[in-house]
């Protein structure tokens, strides 16, 4: 049987200064052509102390069972798993699902070759059954709940039986297989957000280990914010100082935005939120805005432009002004600071 975890990976590669280790692999062991499915590590990303505690207790002791992790769009599901197999150097072979997925989308099929011949062609699922891959499912609820329940005796790491060909594999000991998805499985989406996506069924939710990822909270989104926000010329203020007002100021404005789009604010009302992707790249557009203040472009134009950009264009005009409005108002004159 082959080994399935030979290194350790310490707690700083994560972020944390702490005796805790991580179970991984050494590049070595991968075959070179598989090193291009191991992530790339982003060194700015910032990891939060209890998910990446599911995470290790889960990869460390449930091989045999999926991981699902479910959140808000935008709330980091698919990048903190990327980021998590980068550290671990795990090769990921991911998909996304779709409502006409089906069973021979992850097993595999027949193709004809050039010289006309039939040759079989592994789907991901046999890849990752094969090789020990982790084998990423995005938006899982985006297929019907029948297609994950033919693959039952999988998701309990049963030997693989491909029907067009007779073959049997047995589960490779570093397969993993985890789901995202923006609805918990057994509920449906409460506000009606996510379009063409299915409940699924409990006896498949029952062999899952669960994860819950909201929002990042203050501190660990003010931290992602100030670790890639470039260095700038400022007046009155330090570069230091004014970097972190900046993110302080993004973070709360992102903070109203959601609020309203929960109905945690009973005054106002959107239709759609700003997420930890959406401020990231917010945060660009509008530094990038902020410098055409040179060319006339006041604070407000700077602060409308790089949201239409990143979120507002594709909403009504009320919501549109409702979520510029309340940016307006927690940004307020940051941009003053600038020296552009």
């Amino acid at each position: 049987m082959q080994q399935v975890f030979d290194d350790v990976i310490c707690a700083e590669e994560f972020g944390f200064t702490s005796e805790q280790k991580v179970l991984g692999y050494q590049r070595e062991s991968w075959d070179v052509s598989e090193h291009y499915l191991i992530p790339k590590k982003d060194p700015n990303y910032v990891f939060r102390q209890e998910t990446l505690g599911i995470m290790s207790a889960w990869w460390e002791m449930g091989s045999g069972e999926p991981l699902f992790v479910s959140g808000p769009h935008g709330s980091g599901k698919t990048s903190f798993i990327n980021q998590f197999c980068a550290r671990v150097r795990a090769p990921v072979i991911a998909m996304t699902a779709r409502a006409r997925l089906d069973r021979t989308d992850l097993i595999g099929h027949y193709v004809i070759d050039k010289d006309k011949s039939m040759r079989f062609v592994d789907g991901p699922l046999t890849r990752a059954w094969r090789r020990g891959f982790v084998f990423l499912v995005n938006e899982m609820s985006a297929a019907p709940g029948d297609l994950w329940l033919s693959v039952n005796e999988l998701l309990e790491g049963a030997p693989l039986f491909i029907e067009a060909t007779g073959e049997v594999i047995e589960r490779h000991p570093r397969t993993r297989i985890v789901m995202t998805d923006n609805i918990r499985g057994l509920c449906d989406d409460e506000k009606g957000s996510y379009v063409g996506r299915f409940v699924q069924d409990p006896a498949v939710m029952d062999r899952c280990w669960k994860m819950r990822m909201d929002y990042m909270d203050a501190d660990s989104e003010i931290a992602l914010i100030l670790s890639s926000t470039p260095e700038v010329q400022c007046v009155g203020i330090s570069s230091s100082e004014w970097k972190r007002e900046f993110a302080v100021r993004l973070r709360k404005s992102a903070e109203r935005v959601r609020e309203a789009y929960c109905g945690m604010d009973p005054t106002v009302s959107v239709d759609a939120t700003i997420s930890t992707r959406v401020l990231m790249r917010f945060r660009d557009l509008l530094l990038l805005s902020y410098r055409s203040k040179a060319m006339g472009c006041s604070h407000r134009e700077a602060v409308r432009k790089a949201l239409r950009i990143s979120l507002t264009d594709c909403l009504d005009s009320t919501s549109a002004s409702v979520i510029e409005k309340l940016v307006e108002a927690e940004l307020g004159n940051i941009g003053d600071y600038l020296l552009v």
